[in-house]
């Protein structure tokens, strides 16, 4: 309604202004049917106050307000109404909580001892079986006791016999161990000999093929010497690939260091033996570079 007032001011105050004329003419017809004379005297004003549409909204406007402020105090009412009762229904709900909790608490209280009266009985009654039991038990444990020691006895005896034939048939088995393990020995270290002559002409033979290849990938340093020398220490895989080469005694030219390191490297893979064992002696070896000899 203040929407369609706000949007038709004009036409608003316009209607307003003709029901009231309506309504003077309506009132004074009235006083006409009156059977008294209407007297004027003289002084009389007749005052027609003008309605204005701005006064008239801040009044809507106002009354408007205040309906709504009754609204909004009657709504904060009953909020505190619904408040005030769910508090209470929430303080009977923990009450009754309580007092359930609290019976159920006193049943498993009264649940516990029973159960604890009961185990303890159990108990009681499980430690007399036990000493009925232990005490069945050493009774037969001492005659068991007796009639093994007549058992071990009889059973040293026959082992006392049987360890005698046994130590006698040992002691012939031990000369003739020690016999077939001297003659055992003696041809081990004939093989072992044997072994090392030979490993130590591959191995002999391997360093010097070692020696040559590197010597022949070796390019001389201007700035060194020719008579110098120095230690390299060569980790190799059984293949002969060069895995690292590091100098581990020094020429005192550090020229002269990096060209052996360099060779080495160039040579890969170097000659090594075929023969795993003795390729062991070649997965780590330390070779002295020493060009020309």
């Amino acid at each position: 309604m203040i929407d369609w007032i706000k949007e038709n001011r004009t036409a608003f105050i316009i209607a307003l202004v003709f029901h009231v004329m309506i309504l003077s003419a309506l009132f004074i017809n009235w006083q006409m049917d009156e059977p008294k004379k209407i007297v004027m005297e003289q002084g009389d004003i007749i005052q027609v106050t003008s309605v204005d549409a701005n006064s008239y909204e801040t009044e809507i406007k106002k009354i408007e307000q205040e309906k709504q402020a009754k609204r909004n105090l009657e709504m904060q009412r009953l909020e505190k109404q619904r408040k005030a009762k769910a508090l209470k229904e929430k303080k009977k709900k923990q009450e009754q909580l309580r007092r359930k909790k609290e019976k159920q608490l006193k049943a498993e209280e009264v649940k516990r001892k029973k159960a604890l009266a009961k185990k303890k009985k159990a108990e009681q009654e499980k430690k007399r079986k036990e000493a009925e039991k232990k005490a069945a038990q050493a009774k037969q444990k001492k005659a068991e006791q007796k009639r093994q020691e007549a058992l071990k006895k009889e059973k040293l005896e026959k082992q006392r016999l049987k360890e005698k034939k046994h130590q006698e048939a040992e002691q012939k088995r031990i000369a003739e161990e020690k016999k077939h393990q001297a003659e055992v020995k003696r041809q081990e270290e004939r093989a072992i000999a044997e072994r090392k002559r030979l490993s130590k002409g591959i191995i002999n033979r391997h360093i010097a093929m070692i020696s040559q290849k590197i010597e022949r990938n070796w390019r001389q340093p201007l700035d060194a010497p020719s008579n110098l020398k120095c230690k390299v220490d060569i980790s190799l895989l059984p293949s002969g690939k060069v895995i690292s080469v590091k100098v581990a005694q020094s020429s005192g030219n550090a020229s002269f260091d990096r060209s052996v390191e360099t060779a080495v490297r160039k040579a890969s893979p170097l000659p090594v033996p075929a023969d795993s064992v003795i390729f062991k002696q070649f997965e780590v070896m330390r070779l002295r570079f020493e060009p020309g000899r």
